[in-house]
């Protein structure tokens, strides 16, 4: 039987559904999907997370019985509501049956004494008030005690505002008193060293005064100290056991590690375990940065993790995976490095398909020498190892689209509408076949293409911008003006050469001259390889044209643009 993580793996894929879109659909966070395909958190806590899971991703009713099953829930066609699969999973109450004879047997006499009142004699009364004089100063002692020790003993450590605090709990020793390590301390002191010298502002790392038993009293110290992490465990002369417990979403899975004598114990304790601990701890702490848009510091925590990396195939594809993810996104892509991570990554692992669609997107975005077809490449070698994954069919789609070489156009629309088809919500497949039905001069397609764009993301300039363009090149001023304008408002600037050509066409020499001269503008801050410095030269001569009182936008002008 399949788990859970390879079962929502296949059918992710399948339906070419992000993590972050599954995420909003279950109302999880992005990195709790992660985990649940890496398989670092073994299952959902909730049954109705998996239902919501099977309902985004379009499953059959067998296959979301199947995932249910994987999660270790009844499946829908089971009797038994999710409320009574937790009575049943609960403790039972202790009852007069589960005491035994011999537990009787030998509990302590607990016959009451008969009082001063019951037998009447002083010397009784005398022995009574003796023995509540003696239980009062043993209670008084008791209380003084408690309250020295309550004010002698270490603060609680609480999260200052803005501060990432990490806590690590007293690991519970269960030796029986022939070993005794300070394990709290060999975790955190390498922690703060490695937060220290990454120079992350705002993390610490304390810890915890108190053991910490169980995953109930993680969740305490949790919420007591307002931490991003608590690290707790155990240990005795077999195995040490570390836990992550974090306040909004699953921590990393539980380290444990087995060891065969107490120099093996020394050993671990001191260096192996630390280690460990040290890498799941950046490497969530990253993912924790990745998935806030943070990215300069979840590339920083990642960067210190990888200085140090994991042998594990997995343990390593995880790590290479968020640095990719670091340094591909944010203000100030990195993506020479972005490549480099993904190049290493699908090295070890050819067929993890989610990098190598986001390597191709990384080449999609430098735009070097070859870049377009690398990326195509990597799209193509997507599409065959898992044929429904929408998003690597609309990138393909993209570059076919821009490449123009023979028999592209009909490969492209064949994309499009292929995504369409399993996905009428994806907005950016109708985008982009609205521009190539644009270029193919099919007017029903493109308009109803792009209104639907504009109906599936108002806030995307780029459907509106698009709509003004194929407007303006049907000649048609007053249905391109208000659809122009929509995209400038949106911050299309590129839109600002369609509704010049638009007040051309109206004869509203003025505006046109002003829209040119604010698109010339804005070109001169673009970099050099932008698409749109094709038009340069041809909106200088317009200029000069418009300024003589000539409309420069002809219909001969208008055929060539739509090629």
């Amino acid at each position: 039987m399949q788990t859970f993580s390879q079962l929502l793996k296949i059918y992710a894929e399948r339906s070419g559904i992000s993590d972050a879109e599954l995420a909003r659909a279950v109302g999880v966070r992005r990195q709790t999907i992660f985990r649940w395909k890496e398989g670092t958190v073994a299952r959902p806590r909730s049954r109705d997370d998996v239902l919501a899971v099977s309902q985004k991703l379009r499953l059959s009713a067998q296959e979301s019985d199947e995932l249910l099953i994987a999660a270790g829930f009844h499946p829908e066609g089971e009797l038994g509501s999710p409320a009574s699969l937790e009575r049943e999973e609960a403790e039972p109450p202790l009852s007069p049956s589960l005491v035994s004879a011999e537990a009787v047997e030998n509990s302590p006499i607990t016959t009451p004494e008969p009082s001063p009142a019951q037998t009447g004699g002083a010397g009784d009364r005398r022995l009574w008030l003796w023995r509540a004089g003696i239980g009062g100063g043993l209670l008084l002692v008791a209380l003084i005690a408690a309250f020295l020790w309550y004010l002698g003993r270490e603060p609680l450590p609480v999260a200052a505002p803005g501060e990432t605090l990490v806590v690590v709990g007293q690991f519970t020793n269960f030796t029986q008193g022939e070993i005794g390590f300070n394990v709290a301390g060999r975790i955190a002191d390498p922690l703060r060293q490695t937060f220290e010298e990454a120079a992350l502002l705002g993390v610490r790392v304390a810890v915890w005064p108190e053991p910490i038993r169980s995953e109930s009293e993680a969740q305490t110290a949790l919420a007591q100290s307002g931490a991003w992490m608590v690290i707790w465990g155990e240990y005795d002369s077999g195995r040490v056991l570390a836990r992550f417990a974090q306040a909004d979403s699953d921590g990393p899975a539980p380290v444990e590690s087995l060891v065969a004598s107490p120099a093996e114990l020394f050993a671990t304790i001191n260096s192996e375990l630390p280690q460990e601990i040290r890498y799941l701890a950046l490497l969530t702490l990253g993912t924790f940065y990745g998935d806030n848009d943070d990215y300069n510091r979840a590339r920083a925590v990642l960067t210190k993790a990888n200085a140090s990396p994991p042998q594990e195939t997995d343990a390593r594809t995880a790590l290479l995976l968020r640095l990719g993810l670091a340094h591909q996104l944010g203000d100030d892509p990195q993506l020479d490095k972005t490549i480099g991570f993904y190049d290493e990554l699908l090295a070890l692992a050819p067929d993890q398909i989610v990098a190598r669609y986001n390597r191709g997107l990384a080449f999609l975005d430098r735009q070097g020498a070859g870049d377009r077809e690398r990326a195509l490449a990597d799209f193509e070698g997507v599409i065959r190892r898992n044929p429904n994954f929408l998003a690597a069919r609309i990138g393909r789609g993209v570059i076919l689209l821009y490449r123009r070489a023979e028999g592209d156009a009909t490969a492209a629309l064949q994309d499009f509408s292929y995504v369409i088809q399993r996905d009428d919500q994806r907005t950016m497949a109708y985008y982009n076949r609205g521009l190539l039905a644009i270029r193919l001069d099919n007017r029903s397609l493109w308009e109803a293409d792009l209104q639907r764009t504009i109906e599936l993301a108002p806030d995307f300039a780029g459907g509106a911008s698009a709509l003004c363009w194929g407007y303006v090149l049907e000649n048609e001023a007053q249905k391109a003006l208000p659809v122009c304008d929509r995209a400038v408002a949106l911050g299309a600037n590129e839109a600002l050469h369609s509704r010049g050509m638009s007040y051309a066409q109206a004869g509203e020499f003025p505006q046109a001259i002003a829209d040119f001269r604010a698109f010339l503008g804005w070109l001169d801050q673009q970099p050099a390889t932008s698409p749109y410095s094709i038009f340069r030269v041809q909106v200088e001569a317009w200029l000069v044209d418009l300024a003589a009182g000539k409309n420069p936008v002809t219909g001969a002008v208008l055929s060539a643009l739509r090629d």
